[in-house]
C-alpha cells in the first residue's frame, strides 16, 4: 500500500511538470565522498523499506530533498545535525562511537 501511494505521488509530480528528485521510489542509494574519510553509501531502501521510516522523518527537518543540497561534515553530524539527529545512541547507533565508523564509511 505504502509503495503504491509513493508511486502515485511521484507520478502526479512528474505529470504536473514538477521535478522528481529520484527515479526510484524511496530515492535509491546516495553516495558521499567526504574529505579524508572512506566513502559513504546512504541506502534509502534500508531506512524507508526495511526500517519503515517515513520520508518526513529526515526530510521534514534534517535534509532537503535535493542531492548535494546540504553540506555535511562529521563535526555537524556529531552535534546532532543531519545523520546525527537519529544516530545518537538513542534512536540508532551512535556516530560518535569510533567502533561504528565502518557501518557508514566503506
Amino acid at each position: 500500500m505504502k509503495k503504491s501511494v509513493t508511486l502515485i505521488a511521484l507520478l502526479c509530480l512528474v505529470l504536473s511538470g514538477g521535478t522528481a528528485v529520484a527515479a526510484v521510489p524511496g530515492g535509491g542509494d546516495l553516495s558521499f565522498t567526504p574529505a579524508n574519510a572512506k566513502p559513504v553509501i546512504f541506502s534509502h531502501d534500508l531506512h524507508v523499506n526495511i526500517k519503515d521510516l517515513k520520508c518526513s522523518a529526515c526530510h521534514n527537518h534534517t535534509f532537503q530533498m535535493a542531492k548535494d543540497s546540504s553540506k555535511m561534515d562529521m563535526s555537524k553530524i556529531n552535534k546532532g545535525q543531519f545523520c546525527g539527529h537519529c544516530h545518537n545512541g538513542e534512536k540508532a547507533f551512535d556516530v560518535k562511537d569510533k567502533a561504528n565508523c565502518g557501518r557508514c564509511h566503506k
